[in-house]
């Protein structure tokens, strides 16, 4: 999982940049685990983290804002709907 979220780089010469690119990759680690948490029992559960960014987090919706709500349309085609409605709900 470490290679997907690109923790090994910390190429940058000040300990502060490091540190600060650290803190981002463990906070991106760890909304991926929620992520596969929340995938149980579906096709997504034993997904790796390029494949959750690609069904997951890079998928074309319409989002439409009002007072009340937001709402999220996701495409009538999109392969993973079921799944993604599902980690919704839960």
């Amino acid at each position: 999982m470490k290679l997907g979220i690109n923790a090994d780089r910390l190429s940058c010469h000040k300990f502060i940049v490091n540190q600060f690119r650290l803190f981002l990759c463990q906070a991106a680690y760890i909304l991926m685990l929620e992520l596969r948490t929340s995938a149980e029992g579906t096709r997504l559960e034993t997904a790796q983290v390029s494949r959750l960014r690609e069904t997951i987090i890079k998928i074309a919706a319409r989002v439409s804002v009002s007072v009340r709500r937001t709402l999220v349309e996701l495409a009538a085609h999109c392969p993973f709907r079921e799944e993604i409605l599902l980690m919704v709900q839960r």
